[in-house]
């Protein structure tokens, strides 16, 4: 492993930690899978962490059906951890659990054809929605990918799905590392 990689790696150990430390919302038995379960919480739900995996073997298969490469961080951070999805600042990540659950990346990066043509065909990964809820894809920006990482940006999805064309409504952070990076010196609160 080169000294690049052991950094990421390092960088994305410590925004796990950072988000274990932090908590999350108690999520629905349907959309928490028993693995990933602390303790109950109200109303039926549970509390949950996001746990070291030693094989995702689903990300090979999407990585295969994407046009291009993750950033690093991202695949490393989805390569090693299972998790459900959770928003940290402005963005809500698909899950990680290689299950069909709702806002799991398995159900939800390539699902809406119509929204990945255009995203694609421009250089865009989605990888999450903004925090809330909202259909605004959050993408890594690949045009503009620097040593293995690509901005983070929020598009508007109207512009994507009525007129076919990209507009970008805000930079999220410069790189994927960086929003890491902001997220560990608690910049960005976790739910």
């Amino acid at each position: 492993m080169t000294k690049s990689a052991r950094r990421t790696d390092a960088l994305v150990d410590e925004f796990v930690r950072y988000l274990n430390q932090a908590g999350f919302e108690p999520g629905f038995p349907d959309d928490v899978p028993e693995e990933l379960r602390t303790s109950e919480a109200a109303h039926g739900m549970f509390n949950w962490r996001v746990l070291q995996s030693t094989s995702n073997p689903w990300i090979e298969t999407l990585v295969q059906r994407l046009p291009q490469a993750l950033p690093t961080p991202y695949l490393s951070l989805v390569g090693r951890y299972l998790f459900c999805n959770f928003e940290v600042g402005p963005v809500m990540f698909f899950g990680n659990t290689g299950r069909n659950v709702f806002h799991d990346r398995s159900a939800c990066m390539l699902k809406d054809h119509n929204l990945n043509a255009t995203l694609h065909k421009n250089g865009f990964l989605e990888f999450g929605k903004p925090k809330g809820g909202h259909y605004d894809p959050i993408c890594f920006a690949m045009q503009h990918r620097n040593e293995g990482d690509a901005p983070v940006v929020q598009l508007d999805h109207e512009e994507i799905l009525i007129r076919n064309r990209i507009r970008v409504v805000k930079e999220i952070a410069p790189s994927f590392a960086r929003f890491l990076h902001q997220a560990v010196a608690e910049e960005y609160p976790v739910t």
